[in-house]
């Protein structure tokens, strides 16, 4: 297999976001999820919100669109994810974009930032300190900033704290 066809995609599911980043509340039934991809010459991470208050949250339904991408390689998932996304969930689209992007950074021996940004929306502040009432501006994640870095991640640890966990391989 070549060195950079994805070998595994993982996700991991979580009742809140990963204790190690900063991310969006949880509340009640929201489901959270890290997604791995691997392949020989390398790996990448990505978080974020699977699911909004969904008790009945199905996992292998949700992870099915990763099949589309499975054993392809780099530069084919991402013209995959190009043409197929809009027909997936924002969430499902933002969450593989972001890690194939920076796997694809971290083979070209480029860092798109020390961690990977957790989630692609920026958040919209109200403003204040002098600009106009009701006015907007957007403030990026918190999460681009966390000093931690997905490399500490213990792969035992990700797996017990889970609540659900996929493997496509």
């Amino acid at each position: 297999m070549d060195q950079r066809s994805l070998s595994r995609i993982e996700v991991f599911v979580f009742k809140a976001p990963w204790p190690a980043f900063c991310g969006p509340e949880s509340s009640g039934n929201s489901r959270f999820g890290i997604l791995k991809l691997t392949c020989k010459a390398g790996y990448s991470w990505a978080q974020g919100l699977l699911c909004a208050n969904d008790r009945d949250f199905d996992l292998m339904k949700w992870s099915s669109f990763l099949r589309t991408i499975r054993h392809c390689r780099l530069d084919e998932a991402i013209e995959i994810v190009r043409r197929q996304s809009p027909e997936w969930e924002q969430t499902q689209r933002e969450m593989v974009q972001i890690a194939l992007l920076d796997l694809q950074a971290k083979l070209q021996g480029k860092v798109r930032s020390a961690h990977i940004q957790t989630d692609l929306r920026l958040h919209a502040v109200a403003a204040g300190n002098g600009l106009s009432p009701g006015q907007m501006y957007y403030k990026p994640s918190r999460s681009l900033t966390h000093p931690q870095s997905w490399t500490g991640l213990d792969m035992a640890e990700l797996i017990d704290r889970s609540i659900a966990y996929c493997s496509i391989l």
